[in-house]
């Protein structure tokens, strides 16, 4: 797809800074005390108390969610490309059996991985 040249760098940019403040958020969850502890004890980190960095990991995950969305519409043929040229060898024309197999071993495991979100119960 044709997009104006600014695009790319802005789309780059946003998908940067919403990944750091997702980061930084899911350190500050995982270092912040389980259930009412954080509340009694008024816990904060940076400033910010546990239902703060709750709330900006939520918000911008699915800002981040988004931003992807439009990152691989904006980058559709090119990766194709770059696709094509990984399962085909231009110079034999021939299909290159080790790189089709990676990268279906590859999709298999994200997608396996993902559906176990869902299917799994979660430890108490």
């Amino acid at each position: 797809m044709r997009v104006p040249r600014w695009v790319r760098p802005i789309l780059d940019l946003l998908l940067t800074i919403d990944f750091i403040i997702e980061a930084l958020s899911g350190i500050a969850l995982y270092l912040a005390p389980s259930g009412k502890i954080a509340e009694i004890t008024k816990w904060t980190f940076l400033g910010l108390n546990k239902d703060v960095w709750n709330a900006l990991h939520v918000y911008f995950g699915f800002a981040m969610i988004v931003l992807v969305a439009i990152h691989l519409f904006v980058n559709w043929n090119a990766m194709i490309c770059l696709l094509r040229g990984m399962i085909k060898n231009r110079k034999t024309n021939k299909i290159n059996v080790k790189n089709v197999l990676g990268i279906a071993i590859v999709s298999l495991l994200f997608i396996g991985g993902g559906g176990n979100i869902f299917t799994k119960k979660p430890r108490k």
